[in-house]
Parts: structure tokens; sequence; C-alpha cells
């Protein structure tokens, strides 16, 4: 009884906030910028909304979750042109283009024993070497007449910034949270195919605060990262059959911890739509 007693009495004095029944710390303890305490590891709000990514500083935003069960974007937060250094999306997107209509096949051979479907899985999975070779492949003038003649004014693509030293210079590639939604609709429209879900497996989404996007769901897609700015282009199928796109662009980033701070926040507002 007198236990009882003396926690009531803690409990009066030290009411808990509302954040403390949502999961989150205390504010005084906590970094709103960084949402990491002084003392510990990062710790992730239990809910979001679009609006907690509008509000980051360190960087400008651009994001959107797409129901791809019906095309129609649920949520989206910010405008403008960002850069995407490499068009890998868009050239993904202009290859099952051509897949569906059969001037394409995944097994096309680019070189001795290598197919296009090899090339962008090397791509999207890091390597600028593949990326320039696809790009080879599919033609950078063709692909940017595909993506004029689909209504994404403004994209503007260019040659794949290679990274060996000495390595011809060549500007970003800049796109629309509008263009990339659309580019990552058109990709959806060819998951059917078994190598475009093959290009895009398992993602790498990094050990820091987006590493666990997509728990308990399927992911593929395209992470993206350059010198101030990080871009995510997911595609995230439950257990239950809801398929949900995800596009993170961003610039002027601090850090790139931001950008997966962004993304962590993105993930947790779709699980709320």
């Amino acid at each position: 009884m007198i236990q009882i007693l003396f926690a009531s009495l803690v409990f009066a004095a030290f009411p808990a906030s509302p954040s403390f029944f949502q999961g989150q710390l205390p504010s005084i303890v906590q970094n709103e910028d960084t949402l990491i305490t002084e003392t510990s590891s990062p710790v992730f709000i239990q809910t979001a909304s679009i609006s907690d990514i509008e509000n980051l500083s360190g960087g400008s935003f651009g994001a959107a979750v797409i129901d791809l069960n019906t095309g129609n974007v649920l949520a989206s937060s910010g405008s403008g042109i960002f850069p995407v250094d490499d068009p890998d999306i868009f050239m993904l997107a202009y290859a099952v283009d051509l897949m569906l209509e059969g001037r394409l096949s995944p097994d096309t051979v680019v070189s001795r024993n290598i197919t296009i479907t090899d090339e962008f899985w090397w791509a999207f999975h890091g390597s600028r070497e593949s990326a320039s070779r696809a790009m080879w492949t599919v033609g950078l003038e063709s692909v940017s007449s595909w993506v004029a003649s689909r209504g994404m004014n403004d994209t503007e693509l260019h040659d794949i910034q290679l990274e060996w030293e000495g390595a011809p210079a060549t500007d970003p590639s800049l796109s629309s949270l509008e263009d990339v939604t659309q580019a990552l609709r058109i990709i959806h429209s060819g998951m059917d195919i078994p190598a475009v879900p093959e290009i895009m497996e398992n993602p790498d989404m990094g050990e820091g605060q987006a590493s666990s996007v997509g728990q308990g769901w399927d992911l593929y897609g395209w992470v993206d990262s350059g010198q101030d700015h990080k871009t995510y282009v997911l595609i995230a199928i439950a257990p239950d059959g809801r398929e949900r796109g995800l596009v993170l662009l961003s610039e002027d980033l601090c850090c790139e911890g931001k950008g997966e701070l962004a993304m962590r926040l993105l993930w947790q507002a779709s699980l709320g739509l």
C-alpha cells in the first residue's frame, strides 16, 4: 500500500506528457531536427504526416505517396526541380514501356553473356559503369524524346557521371516530383515482367534512419545519393495486397542523414494512408 501511494504521488508530481503515451521522448530531451537524443541512438516517432517532411530544416524536399492499386497520389509535399544525378529511373521506365510493347526483350544481349536486365540490375545497385552501358543501349536521345512525348516536361536528362579519376564531367539530370511519380507508375505497370522486380529488388536503404523502411512489406526500388541530395523511388507491396509508391526528392541537404530521416518520416506517413 505504501509503494502504491508513493507511486501515485510521483505520477501526480510529474504527469506524463502526450508524447509519453505516443511512444516519443518528451521534447525537452529530444532534438526535433534529428530525432536523436543527446545520449542515445535515433528515436523514431510512431506516427508522422507529410507535413513533418515539409517542416524539416537542413534541406529542401519533395515527397509523395502513391496508391499503386489505383494510381492515385494519396499525399504529396514540395514542388520545384530536383537533382537526380543519374537518370536510371527514367531509363528503366522507357525500357519497361518498350518491353510492354514487345520492342525490347529483357534477354537482349548487350555484351558477351550480359543482358540488358543484368546491366539495369547492376545500375540500380550502384554501378555507374553499368548505368552508362544501359544508357548506351537505350540511347540518351531516345529516352529524352520519350520523356517529352509522355509530357514529363520538367525532366532534363544527361549522361551518367562516371566516378573514375579524370572522367569527363557531365551535368546532373533534373526532374520534378510529378515526373518521377509518372515514371514510377510506368515501371509499376511492368511488374508482371519478371525482369522488372528482379532489377529493383533489395534497394540499398543503408544503415541509418531509413533502414527499417518497408519492414513486413516486399520492397523494390532505387536509391541515389549525391553530394547534397538523396533520392528514393520505391515500390512497397504489403501481404494484404496494398501497393504503395514512395518518392522522395531532395537538395541542399546539410547531411546524408537528413535525407534518411525524411524517408523514414515518409514511410511512417504512408502507413497511415
